[in-house]
């Protein structure tokens, strides 16, 4: 959530540098806190300390931590250029795939429950509402609930998984319950 410099909600600060600036350290900062420690672990006085910015500027930009985290998740996500074309793979997977092994250590702590209870359900609610999105534009009936499935089912079946072709696997596992 938004707070301009009189703690005004709702104002767009995207055009101050300086707000730019400081939400990007912020987020840099609780990435760098997440790879080190737990999210239960973390406080809005950690994160400040590692951006090297005020508490009171934290504040201007979020309420809470878990604000900042669903910024990083939405800024993350906001690049899939979703598919539409039903024969083609679901973008939102591949994204999924290529960054479960790119961190496989922090995934896997994730899903162990060893990064904190909130912060697995928030990643998992981000992913399910970009699913829902690429679904709904392929014409998907009750895309909400198919996207619900699918990342969950991927999720548990990427944290299981050993090697392999992953990527194939979870896209013709999606592409079945979708026919």
């Amino acid at each position: 959530m938004s707070r301009d410099h009189y703690g005004q909600v709702g104002t767009n600060m995207s055009d101050d540098p300086r707000a730019v600036r400081t939400r990007a350290t912020l987020k840099q900062a609780l990435m760098q806190l997440l790879q080190q420690g737990d999210w239960s672990d973390i406080t809005a006085s950690a994160i400040c300390r590692r951006a090297g910015v005020a508490r009171s500027s934290f504040y201007e930009h979020f309420d809470t931590k878990a604000d900042l985290l669903d910024e990083i998740f939405s800024d993350m996500l906001g690049g899939i250029k979703p598919s539409t074309r039903p024969s083609d793979p679901l973008a939102t997977l591949d994204w999924l795939v290529s960054h479960v092994r790119a961190a496989p250590d922090f995934f896997a702590g994730a899903m162990a429950g060893k990064r904190g209870d909130a912060l697995l359900p928030r990643f998992r609610a981000a992913l399910k509402v970009r699913l829902e999105l690429e679904l709904s534009l392929r014409g998907v009936q009750d895309a909400s609930a198919n996207a619900a499935y699918i990342i969950g089912g991927s999720m548990s079946y990427l944290a299981e998984a050993k090697g392999g072709e992953v990527r194939e696997a979870v896209q013709k596992m999606a592409m079945r319950l979708l026919v």
